[in-house]
């Protein structure tokens, strides 16, 4: 059996990382239907900043999906 790595694209800084099997650097968040790597998971703890946040509105646009409540500090919320 080969062992092969399954590679995404991260949504919002495009860096690729391995995301299964047995090894999950990123993140899949239902809520944006995107996939994200673990350094912009990690590094948005508190809300999606400024530099995510065109990428997911647009992504959130093109699906027909609304733009969730921001959080208590203005960002739209991680989950």
């Amino acid at each position: 059996m080969q062992n092969q790595k399954c590679m995404y694209n991260c949504d919002i800084c495009g860096a690729q990382f391995q995301f299964g099997p047995h090894i999950y650097d990123g993140r899949y968040i239902a809520s944006y239907q995107i996939t994200v790597c673990k350094s912009c998971w990690d590094g948005n703890w508190d809300g999606w900043g400024a530099g995510a946040e065109p990428k997911l509105i647009s992504h959130l646009e093109k699906r027909g999906t609304p733009v969730p409540k921001r959080n208590e500090k203005g960002w739209l919320p991680r989950e």
